[in-house]
């Protein structure tokens, strides 16, 4: 069943009841001004604000960050070092491989073409 034929069926009122428009209040209509007569007062215009939806985002985007963080396992001081230690290894030991590497061609190279 498509969408709206759904929405239609929600919406349609049952057998013996009053259609949905008869069941819905009627607006109030818009206060008159004592200025002109015949004249309607129009409702003040909101002022613009073009970040305004930042306002309604920062509370849940900060709840959702704390929430997060609260989730974390944070290393303890021990693996931190040992991890940072890791990582000072392998990339000294990468960079003398990739020097190395470098090196290589850059002998066979020279050797080929000069």
């Amino acid at each position: 069943m498509a969408r709206t034929q759904r929405r239609r069926a929600a919406t349609a009122a049952p057998e013996g009841s009053q259609p949905a428009e008869a069941q819905r209040p009627a607006r109030p209509s818009l206060p008159r001004s004592t200025g002109a007569p015949g004249a309607i007062a129009r409702p003040e215009a909101p002022k613009r604000r073009p970040f305004g939806f930042l306002k309604r985002l920062q509370p849940r985007f900060v709840a959702d960050v704390i929430a997060e963080l609260r989730k974390v396992t944070w290393p303890s001081f021990q693996e931190t070092r040992y991890l940072t230690i890791v990582v000072a290894i392998v990339a000294v030991l990468m960079g003398l491989f990739l020097g190395a590497v470098d090196l290589v061609f850059g002998w066979t190279i020279e050797r080929l073409f000069f």
